[in-house]
């Protein structure tokens, strides 16, 4: 195997490397923070695995040869030939005497050996795993099959990414710990828990940047498990200042927005786009501000439409394979902006193919009254 400079280090360190994957998988190697891709490939030079084989420097053959060589330089070049020719069977003699022939058994040969290449973690079954034991609240509990609950070990044994990627990845969809087990929580009941969070405010009169912490816990303790709302809380607030001793917050204001939008668009359907901005302004606490571009990768609106028009289309609903993605993208809409397709697609962005290489790739480029605009590849 061929390793990097990040790779070789790990190993040096004494680090743990694994690979991962199921019987159907493409297998990665991962080290503490990072993941990497593994390709068998092919070489024209036949390797021969020799076990307990010493190289010259290991031997005194090497300092045979320099000694021998500083005695040459030191004569004239005539002197040099006669020497090299006088000292043919001298040195011979030495190196032999000063040398041990071992017999080494070559126990195998290959042709190939295995490439790696940095790449990104492969986290899309990691919702899948949760999703069969979503938390709907506590009077729902007993429809879930305990014997799907997994912990922290069983999810890294399943998932191909390093325990960093995997944290950060648990933490960006919002998987919660309870009771030692990782669930993510169903959306209508994150909106009621959510709901409760937010009446505090007017509750307790709260300016929007000093949110208590320990009243939220304490107030909402009969009503949601601790678990889940120490979870909620940390997803969906900001440290600010400290008042009288006491650590004060203030919810993230724009995911916040976000997540009511996607509220009143979970309806099937079209809104009339004025009257969704208003209802949308109306719901969230006041003091925030709501703005079309927070609806990026949940919502699409059709501006040319009399009246104007929009409905829910989010990122995570899509399917995973690219090309089935770009398919529905453009059923769905015929052309694109950079900026409308961007949070559907640079999921698959790398340091090497950026969103705008992905578009080359999989769509067409046009302009449209001097706008670039991408639709379908391949148009019917």
């Amino acid at each position: 195997m061929l390793l990097d400079a990040n790779l070789l280090t790990e190993i040096e360190s004494g680090n743990e490397l694994l690979f991962k994957g199921n019987p159907d998988d493409n297998v990665v190697l991962c080290t503490s923070n990072k993941t990497y891709d593994v390709k068998e490939a092919e070489t024209s030079n036949s390797l021969l695995l020799v076990p307990d084989l010493l190289f010259g420097a290991a031997t005194s053959l090497d300092e045979t040869i320099r000694n021998n060589s500083i005695e040459c330089d030191s004569d004239s070049s005539f002197d040099k030939s006669n020497a090299s020719l006088n000292n043919t069977t001298e040195s011979d003699d030495t190196t032999i005497s000063s040398r041990i022939i071992e017999h080494k058994d070559i126990i195998s040969t290959f042709f190939t050996y295995y490439e790696v290449k940095p790449c990104k973690p492969r986290l899309s079954k990691l919702r899948k795993l949760l999703e069969p034991t979503t938390f709907q609240g506590l009077e729902l509990e007993y429809a879930v099959d305990k014997s799907k609950l997994l912990n922290y070990e069983a999810i890294f044994d399943q998932i191909q990414a390093s325990r960093a990627e995997l944290n950060v990845e648990l933490e960006k969809i919002q998987a919660i710990q309870i009771d030692g087990y990782y669930r993510l929580l169903d959306f209508d009941y994150e909106f009621r828990v959510l709901s409760y969070m937010l009446d505090l405010i007017d509750e307790n009169s709260w300016a929007l940047d000093k949110i208590s912490k320990d009243i939220t816990l304490e107030s909402l303790k009969d009503l949601v498990p601790r678990s889940i709302l120490e979870a909620m809380f940390r997803f969906y607030t900001l440290e600010t200042s400290i008042e009288d001793g006491a650590q004060c917050y203030k919810y993230k204001e724009d995911k916040v927005c976000s997540f009511l939008a996607r509220v009143l668009l979970k309806s099937a359907g079209k809104f009339n786009l004025v009257e969704f901005l208003q209802a949308w302004s109306d719901s969230v606490p006041e003091g925030m501000i709501t703005n079309e571009s927070l609806l990026s990768g949940i919502a699409l609106i059709d501006k040319t439409s009399t009246p104007q028009v929009i409905w829910g289309f989010a990122e995570s609903d899509l399917p995973e394979d690219i090309n089935e993605r770009f398919k529905i993208l453009f059923q769905t809409k015929a052309k694109w902006t950079v900026d409308q397709i961007s949070p559907y697609i640079e999921c698959y962005a790398t340091e090497k193919m950026n969103v705008n290489a992905l578009l080359t790739k999989y769509a067409r480029a046009s302009t449209q009254d001097g706008v670039r605009v991408f639709s379908a590849k391949h148009m019917n």
